[in-house]
């Protein structure tokens, strides 16, 4: 496996939400400053609550499942395929509706981690 290889990432759960597990790919020192990458996965009926990051924007790009984005003041229907962000500063929180696990690929610059 080349150094540009990074597999022994293992899921942890969420700090603050339950039935969300994340797993941290690269941070900021693997990507010089530029941002930090992790998968999240939400079970069905679970949600990560509001929150707002100050000092980062957060992109997302669902893998798998559907649920919804609260984008400030909207909840907005989200699916596999789909990409969105939460601009640094925007309150934003993430819920699964459905009835399986949503996945989704979260992408912060500048780095949180």
């Amino acid at each position: 496996m080349g150094n540009n290889m990074k597999r022994n990432a293992e899921f942890v759960k969420h700090p603050s939400s339950d039935g969300v597990f994340m797993k941290h790919f690269y941070g900021k020192e693997d990507t010089n400053g530029a941002f930090n990458n992790l998968e999240v996965n939400v079970m069905p009926g679970f949600s990560i609550s509001e929150h707002v990051h100050d000092n980062s924007a957060e992109f997302f790009y669902v893998i798998s499942g559907r649920g919804e984005f609260l984008d400030d003041k909207e909840w907005v229907p989200v699916k596999a395929g789909d990409a969105f962000k939460a601009p640094m500063g925007m309150r934003h929180a993430i819920r699964n509706n459905g009835d399986e696990l949503l996945r989704i690929l979260s992408i912060f610059s500048p780095p949180t981690r």
